[in-house]
């Protein structure tokens, strides 16, 4: 082989590895801008993120455990981040910053929200109700969190469901 010949394949061979490795690159990226689309806006369970209506959502927080928030931050049907509600801020950490509190499980349909959490070191578990019929766009979080019930009974919260047939169970 004359010098010229090994060149010119070494060339090609370049070439179209080049051509392969940038095609391959180009298809794995807009795969990847597919899936992040389509999970953003029909899969948000895969990112963590439950809407339970009127902008209230259950999202997995980087801390451990889940909390329930008022969505602000929001593209497509996944929330990344909001304005606390269920649990407050005071009730799920410890002083040191733990997460101490958080919520096992939510439900929600037209008319309400009930949640369920638990305390990882107590053990005890609280029960919320959300009528979604009082919460209004225009409302500040503050408002929202003055219509949650609180229950510490499970027995007083079964009953308020039955009374208020609410029938919604959390796993």
């Amino acid at each position: 082989m004359r010098t010229t010949e090994i060149v010119e394949n070494i060339v090609k061979y370049f070439g179209k590895t080049t051509l392969v490795f940038s095609l391959g690159i180009i298809i794995v990226s807009t795969c990847l801008a597919l899936f992040l689309f389509i999970s953003n806006w029909w899969l948000p369970e895969l990112n963590g993120s439950y809407c339970l209506g009127k902008n209230i959502y259950m999202i997995d927080w980087d801390g451990g455990g889940r909390i329930i928030v008022r969505g602000t931050s929001v593209e497509g049907n996944t929330c990344y981040g909001g304005e606390r509600l269920i649990p407050l801020y005071e009730e799920q950490y410890d002083t040191i910053g733990n997460v101490v509190e958080y919520v096992e499980d939510a439900a929600s349909n037209e008319n309400w929200i009930v949640a369920r959490t638990n305390n990882k070191i107590t053990r005890q578990r609280k029960y919320y109700i959300l009528d979604k019929k009082t919460i209004f766009d225009k409302m500040s979080t503050e408002e929202i969190i003055k219509k949650i019930e609180c229950f510490t009974d499970s027995i007083l919260f079964a009953q308020k469901c039955s009374k208020e047939n609410i029938n919604l169970e959390t796993k």
